[in-house]
């Protein structure tokens, strides 16, 4: 399938190749969200976003003519403006283990002339682009780049950033003391690392006249590589080179800032959600976000109308909310958009906006002065404004607002005595926010292009003396008006929302005095369910 056309790709885009699968999953972790169902002529392109750029991955496999063929076949489809060639490969000298060279040049060291007399080398040489160069050079300065590495990845040593010269070849050195490394030293004794892609990358980079250059994290020292390997430098490695690659996108065309140059926040790692007062934002412009107004989840006044249906004067019925909610989950962007999302862009994604309910089939949507409210009736009235019960605002700023005041039960209807009223049903209220996040943040790429990381907010409001119900012989009574959990996101995936969410169900759980049960109802790992696991 052709997937995105290239006309709608209306952004800078930068193609990134691959030639192991360790690289690709370190250059996919710092995209965060990807999709991989753009498929040309047999060979799968990873879409992402990344801050202020279209990110395009391609695994070429290992050699320089597969890097050539496939990075021209991404730069000429995506129209790529820049690329990079991020991978692993050999020291040569001045290294160490997980250290990172951006190249200066490339050396085809293979090429040359066979004699009687010996090898005669015939350097085929390719330049990196000088922009990218001095960049890399001003990385050096700094340890900025290493913000983005995997805190989840353990290093014995710190990681250094070089630039200088790097070879590639058809073959894989694994010893110092081979003829290869030996001609090397010889003929190429300025060249930092080995490598095997990266001639072929910068002749396709030459060819389509963009800019380019390669980035090698350090894995072995060409002796003992198997050693190396089965200890995970690679991994290692391809993280460094990851975080280089990701910092100097990041930086690449700084913006004036009082003379200083801004900082990127990498991704942060699943298992150290942060709260937004204490990270770094993204470069570019701050989002302002929607102010709260008659609690924490409310951004409208008392009694406003958020929609509207039917004739007026004649069948019109008006919707607000009755009770104020009890419940919220907000996704908020980073970073400012460049525009407003349009009202028709937000009317039409409307229709498949999440709510803040267990069981949801559709949903209605009206354009009132803020944006886009989806919203389901909260049941039948009589005189005034129909009551909402659960809505959700989309706003053109790319915000999304969930919204319920089902969350705390506080009628006892033909519930039993010894139910406490009001309570929060326990496997109810997880399995709710555990579905709900996943589909809030889903949408928000989706349909409003929000990129990580991104911040969200969870809460339930006037909990005070309201029983956390898990079983009939296990009730707690919490013990404060309202729980907030305000944190950073830095990926969709299952181990970031999930962490998220543990976070979140701790401070209600800490609440009531008491710690929430290991794996309680099965999360995690698992979503919550019925079954008692603790």
């Amino acid at each position: 399938m052709a997937g995105t056309p290239v006309e709608s790709l209306d952004r800078k885009c930068a193609v990134i190749v691959t030639a192991l699968d360790v690289e690709t999953k370190a250059v996919l972790r710092q995209i965060g969200s990807w999709t991989d169902d753009d498929v040309e002529q047999g060979t799968v392109f990873y879409k992402g976003r990344f801050q202020d750029w279209d990110i395009v991955v391609v695994e070429a496999g290992p050699g320089n003519y597969a890097a050539a063929a496939l990075a021209s076949r991404a730069i000429g489809r995506f129209k790529a403006s820049v690329a990079l060639f991020v991978g692993v490969g050999g020291g040569v000298k001045d290294v160490a283990l997980g250290d990172v060279v951006a190249a200066t040049k490339v050396y085809g060291y293979e090429a040359g002339k066979d004699t009687a007399t010996g090898f005669q080398s015939r350097p085929d040489l390719h330049h990196s682009a000088h922009p990218l160069e001095q960049r890399a050079r001003a990385m050096c300065k700094r340890d900025n780049w290493k913000k983005r590495l995997n805190a989840e990845i353990k290093r014995s040593t710190e990681p250094n950033l070089f630039v200088g010269p790097v070879a590639a070849g058809e073959k894989v050195i694994a010893s110092t003391k081979s003829q290869t490394a030996k001609f090397l030293k010889a003929d190429y004794g300025d060249t930092l690392a080995v490598e095997m892609e990266g001639r072929g990358f910068l002749e396709a980079v030459h060819i389509n006249q963009i800019t380019g250059t390669v980035i090698r994290g350090i894995s072995d020292l060409l002796s003992k590589k198997n050693i190396s390997d089965g200890q995970g430098w690679q991994s290692v490695a391809a993280d460094a080179a990851s975080a280089v690659a990701f910092e100097l996108l990041a930086t690449l065309e700084p913006k004036s800032n009082g003379g200083q140059i801004p900082v990127s926040q990498p991704p942060a790692t699943a298992a150290e959600p942060n709260k937004p007062e204490a990270l770094s934002k993204p470069s570019g412009p701050s989002l302002h976000p929607m102010e709260s107004t008659l609690n924490k989840a409310t951004f409208f006044a008392s009694g406003e109308v958020l929609a509207r249906v039917g004739v007026k004067d004649v069948d019109e019925v008006l919707f607000s909310y009755r009770e104020l909610p009890d419940s919220y989950l907000r996704v908020i962007p980073a970073v400012a958009f460049q525009k407003p999302i349009p009202v028709p862009q937000l009317k039409e994604a409307a229709g498949f906006a999440p709510l803040l309910k267990l069981s949801q089939y559709g949903c209605f949507s009206y354009v009132n002065e803020r944006g886009v409210l989806a919203y389901d009736p909260g049941g039948p009235h009589r005189g005034g404004p129909a009551p909402l019960s659960w809505a959700t605002q989309l706003f053109p700023n790319g915000e999304l607002w969930l919204m319920s005041n089902t969350m705390i039960v506080r009628e006892r209807n033909s519930r039993p005595d010894w139910v406490p009223i009001p309570f929060i049903p326990a496997l109810s209220f997880e399995k709710i926010f555990f579905e709900k996040l996943r589909a809030a943040v889903n949408f928000a790429v989706q349909h409003l292009g929000v990129r990580f990381p991104c911040y969200v907010e969870m809460g339930l409001l006037g909990t005070m003396n309201v029983t956390l119900a898990l079983d009939r012989d296990d009730m707690r009574p919490m013990r404060i008006k309202e729980i907030v959990t305000q944190l950073t996101l830095p990926n969709p995936s299952d181990d970031a929302t999930n962490e998220a969410l543990l976070t979140f169900f701790n401070q209600v759980y800490d609440s009531t005095g008491y710690v929430r049960p290991a794996s309680l109802f099965g999360f995690p790992p698992g979503p919550p369910t019925a079954t008692k696991t603790y």
